[in-house]
Parts: C-alpha cells; sequence; structure tokens
C-alpha cells in the first residue's frame, strides 16, 4: 500500500458522516447512542486499515533492506575473491604465452562462495532484471573456471607422473602427446578466467549502481 491513502480515507469518511447525519440527524438519547456506536465502528475500521497499513510498510521497508543487504555481501564476497584470485593466480594465467601451459597446481573450491551458496533464493528479490542475471552469471562463469582449474590440475599431475614413472618405448609420444594437451587447454583457461575478469567487472559496476538507487531509509 502506498503513501498518500490517508487523506482519500479521511474524505471518504467524512462524506459517510455528513451523509449519515443528513439521513438520521440527531433529535433523540437514542440517536445519540446510535451515532456513539456508528462513529465507534467507523473509528475501528480506520484503525485496523491504519495497523494493516504500517504492517505493510514495516513489511516493505524490512524486504527493501534485507535485500540491499544481501547484495552488499554479494559485492564484498566477489571483491575479496576476485582480489584473492588476482594476487598470484589471474596474472599467470593472463601472462600464459602462445604454446606455454599452466604450470601450477591450484588447490580450488567453490567453498569461498558461502553468501552466494546459502541465499541464492535472495537474487529473486532483486527488483533490476539486468542485476540478477549479473549476478547468476558471474557465478556461474567462476565456477567454470573453478572446474577448469581442477582439470588442469589433474592433467598436470598426470603429466609429472607419467614424467616420473613411465618408462615403455613410446615414452616420448606420450609425453609429448599429454604436453600438447596442456598447452591446448591452457588457451582455454585464458578465455575463461578473461571471460570471469569481464563480468566480475561488469557486476561490481552494476551493483555499485544499484547500491546508489537503493539508498538506506
Amino acid at each position: 500500500m502506498k503513501n498518500g491513502w490517508q487523506a482519500p480515507l479521511g474524505a471518504l469518511v467524512l462524506v459517510v458522516l455528513f451523509a449519515a447525519f443528513m439521513s438520521r440527524p440527531i433529535n433523540t438519547a437514542s440517536d445519540i447512542a446510535a451515532w456513539v456506536q456508528g462513529v465507534g465502528s467507523l473509528l475501528a475500521i480506520i484503525a485496523a486499515v491504519w495497523i494493516y497499513a504500517k504492517q505493510y510498510e514495516d513489511k516493505k521497508a524490512a524486504d527493501v533492506a534485507e535485500t540491499r543487504a544481501f547484495v552488499e555481501a554479494i559485492r564484498d564476497e566477489v571483491r575479496a575473491t576476485w582480489a584473492g584470485y588476482c594476487i598470484e593466480i589471474h596474472p599467470a594465467v593472463t601472462a600464459l604465452a602462445p604454446g606455454k601451459y599452466f604450470n601450477m597446481i591450484y588447490p580450488v573450491s567453490t567453498d569461498g562462495f558461502s553468501i552466494y551458496n546459502n541465499s541464492a533464493h535472495m537474487v529473486g528479490k532483486i527488483d533490476d532484471p539486468q542485476l540478477r542475471s549479473l549476478v547468476v552469471g558471474t557465478y556461474v562463469q567462476a565456477r567454470g573456471l573453478i572446474n577448469s582449474f581442477l582439470l588442469n590440475n589433474a592433467m598436470l599431475a598426470e603429466y609429472k607422473s607419467l614424467a616420473r614413472a613411465y618408462g615403455l618405448p613410446n615414452r616420448d609420444a606420450v609425453l609429448e602427446a599429454q604436453l600438447v594437451n596442456l598447452q591446448d587447454y591452457a588457451c582455454k583457461l585464458k578465455q575463461i578466467d578473461e571471460g570471469v575478469s569481464e563480468a566480475v567487472t561488469a557486476l561490481l559496476t552494476c551493483i555499485d549502481q544499484w547500491l546508489a538507487e537503493h539508498p538506506l531509509r
């Protein structure tokens, strides 16, 4: 219920009272009793409407505050996670030259996405469809990047294991094939990393704009 309903309701009450008075003026004690009862009933209705409106506005304000807090938490989680990733891994991936591979076991998991994992249902309460899409899309791409690193970890571990222990006559060919796979996958890592970087930038920009449009009250 939007603010501004009080004036029309007050006008309606005055009209009702005036019409009632014109149809039944106060002439006797019984008329006075009837008027007192009628006015009391009308006041009770007005009080009930006011209480409902107050509860509605309070609930709406609480929902807005909760959604804003969620968006702020998503911003903080994405910023912190991306900052940690950019300390060492992101520069190493972007610096990969053609023909090179990502020669590092990177222990990753989605455990760092605790805010989103535990409160994903809150995304639907955001009133901006673009921001909703960016939140979901960024986390989907981030999970894809994590899965890519997990696969690269497995491929790298297998390559190193073969280099240490594989001794059959086709050793060189097997190692070369595994190395080519790592080099090819490095190109995919760079592409996914670039996509996540763009998504994070777009998301944080959109969040800042949305927060500016939804100040605390």
